[in-house]
């Protein structure tokens, strides 16, 4: 009769070995995946009032690390043009009179022509229509730099 035995837990140790390194590797290139890729700075000049500049370049910024894209002002020498401004108006509802924001934005390119424009309506606050504003400006920037 033969002999079985109890086998062994670690049976086939270098395939295991190789999963472990293998696990090892894959975890820790996930993890500097993202600053292999670079981050792109755009150069922008905003033209609007220094509250809403303000808003507008925090929230280009907060969304912008999403997608690899940092925004830096600048006066001369940008990339992009942002024609920005918001405004208050009164709407009514149901429930009562209520006061909403919105905002017009225009985006052109180095050279002064229009790239893109549109408006952002009844957002609550000021930082509401900036948030909107930045979200679109990246997905349209995104978009145009894709294509070409």
């Amino acid at each position: 009769m033969t002999k079985r035995g109890r086998g062994r837990v670690g049976r086939g140790g270098k395939a295991m070995k190789f999963l472990r390194h293998l696990l090892v590797v894959l975890i820790f290139s996930g993890g500097i995946a993202p600053f292999a890729m670079g981050q792109q700075v755009l150069k922008v000049r905003i033209d609007a009032k220094e509250l809403d500049r303000a808003l507008l370049i925090q929230k280009l910024n907060d969304h912008g690390a999403d997608h690899h894209m940092k925004f830096e002002l600048a006066n001369q020498g940008y990339d992009y043009r942002i024609a920005y401004g918001t405004g208050q108006a009164a709407g009514f509802t149901p429930y009562g009179p209520v006061v909403a924001t919105a905002s017009v934005t225009r985006v052109f390119d180095a050279k002064g022509a229009e790239v893109f424009n549109f408006n952002r309506d009844g957002r609550k606050t000021d930082a509401g229509a900036a948030n909107a504003t930045a979200k679109e400006i990246i997905k349209r920037l995104r978009q145009l730099r894709a294509a070409g």
